[in-house]
């Protein structure tokens, strides 16, 4: 076993132990936090694409107007946003829109006024929606259908 001494002047031996381990405890807390400080700069910082994702592209169509189904006929106006890849260009529905607003006329004159009321309103013209784009528009891939305006008149 080690020990630690030191012999005064007057001959008796006084224990160095606990400077020992007093300096060895500063070494350890330094080398700690130069291990700390060292693994923070070279850490990266993460930007605003990489904790949001990629930006959202979306191909606005234009505001359509329709006639629902039912006795009571009743119409409603939509506007249409289609969430599609970033690196596709946001003006690719454009050539398909009369084909898009034909077919969702005709599956809205299948829909009551009333089918329309609440989110489930909302629900079901989304989904409708998104049947008819995904068939017309077969080249591009559609991420969401969102609505952004919908007024039943």
């Amino acid at each position: 076993m080690v020990r630690f001494v030191r012999r005064g002047e007057n001959g008796e031996t006084v224990s160095l132990t606990p400077l020992v381990i007093a300096v060895a405890l500063v070494l350890l807390a330094a080398a700690g936090a130069g291990g700390v400080a060292a693994i923070k700069s070279s850490a990266r910082q993460p930007d605003a694409s990489d904790r949001m994702g990629p930006k959202k592209n979306y191909a606005a169509l234009p505001t359509m107007t329709f006639t629902l189904g039912g006795g009571d006929a009743r119409i409603v106006d939509v506007r249409v946003l289609l969430e599609i890849d970033p690196n596709v260009d946001n003006k690719v529905a454009d050539p398909y829109v009369p084909r898009i607003a034909d077919q969702i006329s005709d599956r809205l004159r299948q829909i009551e006024p009333g089918q329309l009321s609440g989110a489930e309103g909302a629900k079901l013209m989304k989904e409708t929606i998104a049947s008819v784009v995904d068939r017309e528009i077969r080249p591009v891939r559609v991420r969401d259908v969102l609505l952004d305006r919908m007024v039943v008149r």
